[in-house]
């Protein structure tokens, strides 16, 4: 049996994030291993990340030409080091070992495992090509297919409605953003929002029925 700890209600699933839940989304670091010099790296932030357009690329509205296109248009001094971070950002992902251990562990438990994330199509087959836990899941709902992004409640919808042997009273969902986890707690799942470098295994209770 798998708990939540500090709630005695048994899991039956569990609905993962991928970035900062499974896989590692820092773009400042991801930018300095790709060589951009670190003077450049605020300013890459404000106008990349930190920009309303790129929920739009998540979204799968909008493509890598769309944003590079975008980021010179505000700074054009740094088209290299733009086009260079747009193109190349999918190789700096790395698994984050022990949440994904974790995870294998829940599936042994017997509990089903899926993936709710929001996830440009770019990443996501990066992420098919070179984490074998990819395949693993026994269902996904990503934002790009769907053109639908968290913390929007039909997401959600879309989640339950999809797969309907998912009782939300039942199922934890981990995410690394409190509107997320808002948003899923709204939707009746128990929730848990992950802090930057968490470790899930600290969370839950395995227990033997």
């Amino acid at each position: 049996m798998v708990r939540l700890k500090g709630n005695s209600v048994p899991l039956t699933a569990v609905v993962f994030d991928l970035g900062n839940v499974l896989v590692d989304y820092n773009p400042p670091r991801h930018m300095f291993k790709l060589g951009i010099p670190q003077e450049h790296i605020p300013r890459l932030m404000e106008i990349l990340d930190k920009r309303p357009e790129w929920h739009e690329f998540d979204r799968g509205v909008l493509t890598r030409d769309d944003i590079i296109a975008l980021a010179v248009r505000d700074e054009p001094s740094l088209r290299s080091e733009i086009t260079r971070y747009i193109r190349h950002r999918s190789e700096c992902f790395t698994a984050i070992t022990e949440n994904v251990e974790i995870m294998y562990r829940i599936k042994e438990a017997g509990l089903k495992t899926y993936l709710l994330s929001n996830v440009m199509q770019d990443d996501y087959d990066y992420f098919m090509e070179h984490f074998i836990f990819m395949h693993d899941f026994d269902g996904s709902i990503l934002s790009f297919q769907h053109q639908i992004n968290k913390p929007d409640p039909a997401i959600f919808d879309l989640l339950l409605k999809t797969y309907p042997e998912i009782d939300p009273g039942h199922t934890l969902f981990i995410d690394d953003m409190e509107r997320n986890c808002l948003a899923g707690a709204q939707a009746g799942l128990q929730t848990l929002c992950l802090p930057a470098e968490g470790e899930i295994a600290g969370y839950l209770e395995f227990t033997e029925e």
